[in-house]
């Protein structure tokens, strides 16, 4: 079922007749209406004799909530059906209602006009698709379709001189809405919409009067009776017709603005995983709006008894019959081929065909070459009809054997299916073909279309990604042979070694070939060429992809908070850039900061004093903020209850997902309450425009980072309407998905391993410099082994310091005073340290493997004006 957040046209068209009989309803009972409105109830009232424990619950919840609940047994409102018949009647007498006049609010307006527009516009559709019909059937079709038009129309006249005055703009004059449009619709009207009550104008007795003598309060369990409403509904032919245009319509418009992704891919605006994602969540909401239909109609099974009336009425329509062929072998009338490819017959009818050779544990065999060869000398939208038909066939017809093999064996993968994968699986002969899947495999040939020669991109980008990431395990592993601390010992490492295997299994070695080559055929193929399906499949190298990155980073940022070197190198950085001892900006470890939040790196913001320095260095490494207390007890806990404080896994987005494409789940479980925490925000349109832009996007200022990051760290990169989700229009709701997935690809590409390898080297040449005087000062015990490395950061800021707060952590100085040389000499091996490159690792592999460039004239140069660290720095020499 559609997520209750999430809008189709149908169902729109339903909240709108509902929230007209609603409104008439409720004005005419509270008006004093003569006539019994609520005697069909689609919920019995009767009453039903509890007995036993039941009963015994039944007094036990009177006792606490009053006579009312104990009556009732239910809070539940009944609901009641308005009857068409009664719409005119009730509208009359509320026209006619004048003490007082009773208004008509605008969004009655709006809803009453959206709903004409809609049977007005499939009027002539239906008459034209009964034209074979007797005329007792004409006249049963117009009783529940043009008739309910005409009562409709009936009462926006009655009612039109209790309308405001200010003529309504409608907007929805055509409610089958196109992109444009959609994105336009205001919140306002969105929130309007969203509660059929709010225009109801319900009259409140003053707090003044209820609080008179005399006077009782009614309780408020009372509201849990209040009576709903909703509009009479059929199941006729007319209605399903009506119901599947609006299925088909919101499809194109899915299917239009999917296939708008993928050419902004093309165009490197955006990232493979977002469009992956969404696209692939696009196949979801399809399947959903499927159900709703089914659930609305019953009996109704798979594509063609969806669409065989949609497609019957629109070819008659447009002065052709479904059935006629131009030639004998044709499967379709290519007369109306735009018709048949719009409603996603074409794409069927290859399915159908495929699905004929199915049978269950046998992979089925295809010869390239049996039926022709591809026209890959022409864009497919260049192509004649037959031409277009004839490319889609062969790209499925070569592609299905290996989708078999994946469905064999991606259910037990380490990396996500798609949809159309799961449903390929499913798909044996005599079982109907379900919409959502014919729609899946035209999404895979719209993919194709769209990126034509670029096709392969997909599978190039996976295999660098996979390519980075095992290469940084590996040396991180070398790195680490003898190196070790107690918080990641020798054993944790199995998840790097897992990590390459799916690496190396699934992205570098093609297995759907190998697998291949383990299965006999009775027929003999030629091999075909390397990662054959993934070059023709990037959908699905973009959800793999979507696995490996989330899952690194997990694994990632795990190991860097399990060593510390990052977040107290980070410390050591802001310090000697506060003292203006640094000229020369670390980009990588901006990058980090910005990206995590100087709330995350330092407890808040970044600390500008040599004694904050110290003192937020403790509170990262774990120490109790009490500690540094001027009263604090002698025997009072010295270290937090909440631990050191760590990196944070980023993308909130990526984690909704998460489940879905790193853990195979069914779905993503897309809810009211799931999704609050990405659309509590909308951007700004400077921000939007910057997301779209094509010479903007990949250019980000630090600025733009911070705001990024911490956006998307908040859950607000989605831009969604957050004051009502439950008018999201699908295609809305795909762009919010798709641009926050891009958004957030920023942050999920930093690589913490090399960031930590980076860190790890700096500590150790910074220890080199000061080790000399941190013996001076600590004794040989201020570092037992090189695990403790990250401790010499404390050192050093507690050597510039009189206070005693962090020697109470550390060794105890042996020497008086405070001296800010240990800081001094630091900066001097950073600034040797970086002075043979080296700062800006992480920028480049930004640049070089994810195309983002960054720009950090903010930074650069900006804290001293020469590159001498001497006496002259501003920190003073005690």
């Amino acid at each position: 079922m559609l997520p209750d957040f999430l809008q189709s046209n149908f169902k729109r068209y339903k909240q709108d007749t509902d929230i007209v009989a609603t409104w008439l309803a409720v004005k005419a009972k509270q008006h004093g209406y003569p006539v019994d409105i609520d005697g069909c109830s689609k919920s019995s009232s009767k009453s039903k004799r509890l007995k036993g424990k039941a009963r015994k619950q039944s007094k036990d919840s009177a006792s606490q909530t009053g006579p009312l609940r104990a009556a009732g047994g239910s809070s539940e409102k009944p609901r009641h059906t308005v009857k068409i018949k009664d719409f005119i009647s009730l509208a009359e007498f509320i026209a006619g209602y004048t003490n007082p006049i009773i208004q008509v609010p605008v969004t009655l307006v709006k809803a009453l006009n959206r709903a004409i527009a809609l049977r007005a516009q499939h009027n002539d559709w239906s008459r034209q698709s009964r034209s074979g019909d007797d005329k007792e059937t004409r006249i049963n079709a117009d009783a529940t379709h043009s008739y309910f038009l005409g009562v409709l129309d009936r009462v926006r006249e009655i009612l039109r001189p209790r309308m405001p005055a200010k003529r309504v703009t409608d907007e929805a004059e055509d409610p089958v809405r196109d992109k444009s449009a959609t994105m336009s619709a205001s919140i306002e009207e969105h929130d309007e919409v969203s509660n059929r009550f709010d225009m109801l104008d319900l009259e409140e007795p003053s707090q003044s009067f209820l609080d008179a003598p005399g006077v009782s309060q009614k309780p408020k369990a009372e509201t849990l009776t209040e009576p709903s409403y909703e509009a009479e509904t059929d199941q006729s032919r007319e209605e399903k017709y009506l119901a599947s245009h609006c299925l088909f319509q919101d499809i194109r418009n899915i299917r239009s603005f999917v296939r708008h992704l993928w050419n902004n891919y093309k165009e490197h605006k955006l990232s493979l995983v977002s469009v992956s994602v969404a696209t692939n969540t696009a196949i979801g909401l399809v399947r959903d709006m499927e159900e709703d239909f089914v659930r609305r109609f019953p009996g109704t099974s798979g594509f063609e008894d969806i669409v065989d009336l949609f497609y019957q009425v629109q070819a008659l329509w447009s002065g052709e019959s479904p059935e006629k062929k131009e030639r004998p072998d044709d499967l379709f009338n290519f007369k109306v081929y735009d018709l048949a490819e719009d409603c996603l017959v074409t794409t069927y009818t290859t399915l159908s065909s495929l699905q004929d050779v199915v049978e269950p544990g046998i992979l089925p065999v295809y010869k390239p070459g049996h039926f022709g060869f591809r026209d890959r000398s022409k864009d497919w939208d260049d192509m004649t009809p037959r031409g277009k038909f004839k490319e889609d066939q062969l790209i499925l017809f070569e592609a299905f054997p290996d989708l078999v093999l994946l469905g064999m064996i991606t259910s037990r993968s380490p990396l996500a299916e798609d949809e159309l994968i799961r449903g390929v699986r499913d798909m044996l002969p005599g079982r109907p073909i379900p919409l959502w899947l014919v729609f899946a495999g035209r999404c895979f040939l719209d993919a194709q279309h769209a990126l034509s020669r670029d096709v392969g991109l997909g599978y190039e980008q996976l295999a660098r990604t996979g390519l980075a990431m095992k290469t940084s395990i590996k040396e991180n592993l070398g790195f680490h042979k003898s190196l070790r601390v107690e918080t990641w010992p020798k054993p944790n490492d199995f998840q790097f070694t897992e990590m390459l295997g799916v690496v190396d299994s699934w992205v570098l070695r093609d297995v759907v070939a190998e697998r291949r080559g383990k299965i006999k055929m009775h027929v003999r193929i030629p091999d075909a060429e390397p990662f054959f399906l993934l070059r023709q499949y990037p959908l699905l190298c973009g959800l793999f992809a979507f696995a490996l990155k989330a899952r690194y980073q997990e694994l990632c940022v795990a190991f860097a908070n399990a060593w510390g070197s990052i977040m107290y190198t980070g410390h050591l950085y802001n310090a000697v850039r506060q003292e203006k001892l640094l000229r020369r900006a670390w980009k990588d470890m901006e990058i980090a900061i910005t990206l995590q939040s100087p709330e995350v790196f330092f407890v808040g913001d970044s600390p500008s004093s040599l004694e904050e320095y110290g003192r937020r260095f403790m509170l990262c490494i774990g120490v109790s903020a009490s500690a540094f207390s001027s009263n604090r007890r002698r025997n009072a806990p010295v270290a937090s209850t909440k631990g050191p404080r760590s990196l944070k896994v980023l993308g909130p987005v990526w984690k909704l997902f998460g489940g879905r494409y790193c853990n195979n789940d069914r779905d993503v479980g897309l809810t009211s309450e799931s999704i609050k925490p990405i659309i509590e925000t909308k951007l700004d349109d400077e921000d939007e425009d910057e997301a779209r832009n094509e010479e903007s996007k990949r250019v980000l200022q630090p600025r733009s980072v911070a705001r990024k990051a911490k956006l998307a760290k908040s859950g607000s990169l989605i831009t969604g309407r957050t004051s009502n989700p439950g008018a999201i229009p699908a295609v809305d709701f795909l762009q919010d998905i798709a641009y926050a997935l891009h958004a957030e690809g920023f942050e999920l590409s930093l690589d913490y391993l090399l960031l930590h390898r980076t860190c790890w080297r700096f500590l150790r040449q910074v220890n080199e410099r000061c080790k000399p005087k941190l013996l001076e000062m600590y004794g040989g015990g201020y570092l037992d082994k090189e695990g403790q490395l990250p401790l010499v950061v404390g050192y050093i800021f507690d050597a510039a310091t009189e206070t005693s707060k962090l020697a109470n952590q550390l060794l105890p100085k042996r020497t008086e005073g405070a001296t800010s040389r240990l800081l001094l000499t630091a900066a001097e091996a950073i600034r040797d340290y970086f002075s043979k490159g080296g700062d800006d690792v992480q920028a480049q592999v930004l640049r070089e493997l994810h195309g983002y460039n960054i720009d950090f004239s903010e930074l650069t140069n900006s804290n001293v004006d020469n590159d001498e660290v001497g006496e002259e720095a501003n920190v003073p020499q005690l």
